[in-house]
């Protein structure tokens, strides 16, 4: 049996991909055997369309790669219907205070614990005959709630942040970080460390998973993760792609 990605955050590092150039479920088994934990499939930035998302979160969910959505913001209803189709999870960009987050919290756990739409069929589940009732008492401790710090009004706040209730993330955007910081893509900035810092110290102070998304730099990312940041973004498909590519095409040689 798989274990569930929340466990293993607490152990390790664990690792996803940004799908933007896949369009087939090939990329769950794949992620997989090549080492991957969680895959995110984006609906802020991407242009994947809302039946490809579904199709690869199933995906996902069978092989054992936590499938993640980035919501476009913090409303309800896209939210519901992400988790009711495959999702396990959902990264919530903007998150700037706690009562957004908490918003968003309530929006991931089934009553009583939140304010998730109860529905027609949950097919992370399977399709074996299951209640309501069951279903929701075996996906809540499953639905993972991530929240976005990318702005200093996000890192001010980050501590209450971090303590809200049904939050089980905090995930740095680092692009837009840095540009909200004024030292565009300089994701070693003395400001931007600081920040990684606090909501890495947020964390650990409230039994939550820091993580972040955006540092292609290796080493740099390796200092993040130092930090104890275990939820990463690695990168994306595009990037890994290319960088495959082009390194193939130098291997053979001049034409």
């Amino acid at each position: 049996m798989t274990i569930p990605l929340r466990a293993r955050l607490d152990e390790r590092p664990c690792f996803g991909v940004s799908c933007r150039l896949t369009r087939t479920t090939d990329i769950a088994p794949m992620l997989r055997d090549a080492g991957y934990d969680w895959m995110f499939l984006d609906l802020e930035h991407g242009p994947l369309g809302f039946d490809q998302i579904t199709q690869m979160a199933l995906a996902g969910v069978e092989a054992g790669v936590t499938p993640m959505v980035r919501m476009a913001d913090a409303s309800p209803a896209p939210i519901h219907r992400v988790l009711s189709n495959g999702a396990m999870g959902v990264i919530v960009p903007h998150v700037d205070d706690p009562e957004t987050a908490a918003a968003v919290a309530r929006q991931c756990r089934f009553p009583p614990l939140g304010e998730r739409s109860v529905p027609g069929l949950v097919p992370q589940l399977g399709y074996t005959p299951l209640s309501f009732a069951e279903a929701a008492k075996r996906l809540d401790p499953l639905t993972l709630c991530a929240v976005m710090i990318e702005s200093a009004a996000g890192v001010e706040a980050v501590d209450e942040i971090a303590a809200v209730e049904g939050v089980d993330i905090l995930f740095v955007g680092a692009s837009d970080l840095t540009f909200q910081l004024g030292v565009p893509s300089e994701y070693g900035d003395p400001k931007v460390v600081a920040a990684m810092e606090r909501v890495a110290e947020a964390a650990r102070r409230h039994g939550k998973v820091a993580g972040f998304g955006g540092v292609a730099d290796a080493a740099m990312a390796q200092r993040y993760i130092g930090l104890g940041m275990h939820f990463v973004l690695a990168g994306n498909d595009v990037t890994m792609f290319m960088s495959g590519a082009r390194a193939r095409r130098a291997a053979l040689g001049e034409s």
